[in-house]
């Protein structure tokens, strides 16, 4: 049997209607995108508007290990849709992706908090494939946070990354949540919280 995979039209429950919705392009503040582990601090060259998608004029390469974490902060709360990824080639194509909101403080200890959602990904070389949300769990979102990997390929090269939804009017607020941290090997205490503030 074929492996699922969600899009805007897929007819899952979760996912009606997120075809309707604009690129967030213009409302990312780009000057506070960053990206943890990579290679050529290109990360603002590929959140470009989404009719310059297949451009691949630049790419961002993982540095040491085959993984990276985007963060990419809004200018007003939005409601995501879909995430949109374009691997450079077949070669060095991601396959895995969490989707985190609104933590400060950025580091790869995010990786071992539940995410928002998970994600199975394909190189999506024609961009033709964005990763559908579930937006209930996209809704007010001040900053976007992906955590990127292969288990196949190391280095990984993405040469775009774009976002779509419906922006809200709304301005950044900060706010408090607390993500509950799966253990390391070594910890013992399974109840373990770690809070951080959020944008």
């Amino acid at each position: 049997m074929d492996q699922h995979i969600h899009g805007p039209k897929c007819g899952c429950h979760e996912y009606l209607n997120n075809e309707i919705a604009d690129d967030l392009y213009g409302y990312i503040d780009l000057g506070l995108v960053d990206c943890l582990n990579e290679a050529h601090n290109n990360i603002k060259k590929i959140i470009i508007p989404q009719e310059q998608m297949l451009q691949k004029n630049f790419y961002v390469q993982s540095d040491q290990d085959s993984e990276i974490i985007v963060i990419i902060p809004f200018n007003e709360t939005v409601r995501i849709k879909s995430i949109n990824i374009i691997a450079y080639d077949e070669g060095s194509a991601p396959n895995q992706m969490k989707a985190y909101k609104d933590v400060a403080n950025v580091d790869f200890q995010i990786i071992e908090a539940q995410p928002l959602e998970e994600f199975i990904i394909s190189p999506n070389l024609d961009g033709l494939y964005p990763c559908a949300v579930k937006v209930n769990k996209f809704e007010n979102i001040n900053q976007l946070v992906l955590h990127i990997k292969s288990t196949i390929y190391d280095p990984i090269r993405i040469s775009y990354i774009g976002i779509k939804g419906l922006t809200t009017g709304m301005k950044k607020q900060l706010v408090q949540t607390t993500y509950e941290l799966i253990p390391f090997a070594k910890e013992v205490d399974p109840t373990k919280k770690v809070e951080m503030d959020i944008f």
